[in-house]
């Protein structure tokens, strides 16, 4: 594969596979649940922002075929992955990648409002107690160095169609926030899984936001749908 060593192929259903590098922050089962967390249809263009190897959707991808593929990832190195991912998938022609910060996203980017965006954004703020890595490619992946939970949220209102869908993994501790922001932005939080690791608290929180849609959520927890 190329000039990043270490690559391994992690294979899903229906054929597809993507690259992983040891020297990059390695996809979680948080993205897994997500991506089996969202609602995609057939004809819908999805957007994954912070992207990292695009795992997500491609994994949503196996699961359920879908029109247009979408990545936004700041980090040029995992953009080289993500090639690699389109290339080996054959998804040349349904897919384009934006290699800048979330922020510089504009609606005119695209040809039409998206009808999904899905996250795994950065869970940790920048000023906040957890420590920052020393290595740039980990730190960009796991603190809000570049982009904010609001900025994402924000972002997403602008991006995504009047019902369109915005699909999150977070901590489950900044499940308020999400749903402040979410209602700030008119994209009302309509579903909450909450995954638990255990008998104790929830660790992670999956969101599914519908813009402008009407106030009202449904809330389950790990292997209920």
């Amino acid at each position: 594969m190329s000039k990043i060593d270490n690559f391994k192929l992690e294979h899903f259903d229906n054929g597809i596979a993507v690259y992983q590098s040891d020297n990059y922050y390695k996809f979680t089962q948080d993205a897994i649940h997500l991506a089996k967390f969202c609602n995609i249809k057939h004809s819908d263009d999805v957007l994954e922002l912070c992207a990292g190897s695009g795992v997500i959707s491609f994994y949503a991808y196996s699961l359920c075929p879908y029109n247009h593929l979408y990545f936004n990832e700041i980090q040029a190195e995992m953009c080289k992955i993500i090639e690699e991912n389109i290339k080996y998938n054959n998804f040349k022609r349904r897919s384009k990648i934006f290699n800048c910060n979330l922020k510089d996203l504009k609606l005119s980017d695209f040809k039409k409002p998206v009808d999904v965006i899905i996250c795994n954004p950065p869970y940790f703020k920048a000023n906040g107690k957890s420590l920052i890595n020393e290595r740039k490619e980990i730190a960009l992946a796991r603190h809000e160095i570049e982009a904010t939970l609001e900025d994402i949220i924000q972002k997403s209102s602008e991006l995504i169609k009047d019902k369109g869908r915005l699909y999150m993994v977070h901590l489950a501790s900044r499940s308020t926030e999400i749903c402040y922001l979410c209602a700030k932005y008119n994209i009302n939080v309509k579903r909450m899984k909450f995954i638990f690791t255990g008998d104790k608290e929830a660790y992670l929180v999956l969101i599914e936001a519908v813009k402008n849609s009407q106030p009202g959520v449904r809330v389950t927890k790990n292997k209920e749908v």
